[in-house]
């Protein structure tokens, strides 16, 4: 049945393959449908990987047929006439079958490729600047996906599968406990992957924060087995109020208050001594802004206090007044102008 999307956020394969418009792009692309899908790609990043599959799925059903010359034509021709005392009414007959035949065939295809992928594609959820998303993933386990963020996985895991996810940004997971005894079972098994690290767990809530070049995972309640994707060195065990940080090659692990790193999905925010600096990357991160400060002495101070993100204008105001500075968005250029009073 022909469909037309309207939710890319949580598009799957499936939907895709089944989708009318995406069909007519891949195969019949005109000006209109490529201005179309490069401006949902630009909104939806996370669509990338997937709208590649469904392209090369879509490309690999056509239909070859084989190309004779003038002669071998003309042989043909006079073989079919020698055989027939009607010609063009046949001809057209058998023209028009085949084509609904070959329609037949192609939804046949599509049909098949749609419900066998439906059993083992691959999820994508992006999240775009400035909101949340909770996600229940295929065991019950759940997750919270910060602004900026994506995480992807199988729809299905199967009863001698790892359970695996991948995130880019950052997550906060509390993991649907499988293992009750004995030895540890691939299915009782869940690992995070991230661009460096593998955070392999059985039951536990924790915090995955990957973004630029540094990786910080905070343990809240659990055990964690960490260790780096190369295996080039051993993983580290953690233990509840552990965070551990990968940066420029290295492991290291310290004993925090975890909550810092966790209330983000509350619509709250830590700080205790921070750096004003690292709390303007975080606008940059979570609202898309670029950040131009006119004096270089404002990046110098540190920050301590509570303060709710949920309303980022009320956020942006908080901020200005506790640091004496004024903060100006840019909707045009999505900056934000920052002067000291």
């Amino acid at each position: 049945m022909k469909k037309q999307l309207t939710d890319y956020q949580s598009c799957t394969l499936e939907d895709l393959i089944n989708d009318e418009s995406f069909m007519l792009w891949v195969t019949q692309p005109t000006d209109d449908l490529d201005n179309h899908w490069d401006s949902i790609l630009q909104a939806y990043p996370g669509l990338a990987p997937i709208t590649q599959e469904g392209r090369e799925i879509i490309l690999s059903m056509r239909f070859e047929t084989e190309v004779l010359d003038t002669k071998e034509q003309k042989e043909l021709w006079n073989n079919i006439a020698s055989k027939t005392t009607s010609i063009n009414k046949p001809v057209r007959k058998i023209r028009l079958w085949s084509r609904y035949a070959a329609a037949a065939i192609l939804v046949g295809v599509l049909l098949t490729a749609g419900l066998f992928y439906s059993g083992f594609r691959e999820v994508t959820i992006q999240t775009p600047y400035g909101q949340l998303q909770d996600v229940t993933l295929p065991d019950g386990s759940l997750v919270t996906l910060n602004a900026n963020s994506n995480i992807r996985y199988n729809k299905k895991w199967g009863d001698n599968q790892i359970r695996e996810v991948w995130i880019e940004g950052e997550a906060f997971l509390k993991v649907n406990h499988l293992h009750k005894g004995g030895p540890v079972k691939n299915n009782q098994r869940f690992v995070v992957h991230t661009g460096s690290l593998d955070v392999e767990v059985l039951g536990t809530s924790f915090n995955v924060n990957d973004r630029r070049g540094r990786t910080a995972v905070a343990l809240l309640e659990g055990k964690v087995s960490l260790g780096l994707n190369t295996a080039q060195e051993k993983p580290i065990i953690m233990a509840p109020g552990d965070i551990v940080e990968y940066t420029e090659g290295k492991l290291n692990k310290k004993p925090v208050n975890v909550v810092e790193y966790s209330s983000w999905k509350d619509g709250k925010l830590y700080f205790r001594d921070v750096p004003v600096a690292r709390i303007f990357d975080y606008f940059e991160d979570i609202y898309g802004y670029k950040v131009k400060v006119d004096d270089p002495e404002i990046l110098k101070r540190r920050l301590s206090g509570t303060m709710s993100s949920k309303n980022e204008k009320v956020f942006f105001e908080t901020i200005a007044r506790t640091l004496n500075i004024s903060i100006t968005p840019d909707h045009d250029s999505h900056e934000l102008i920052i002067k000291s009073n």
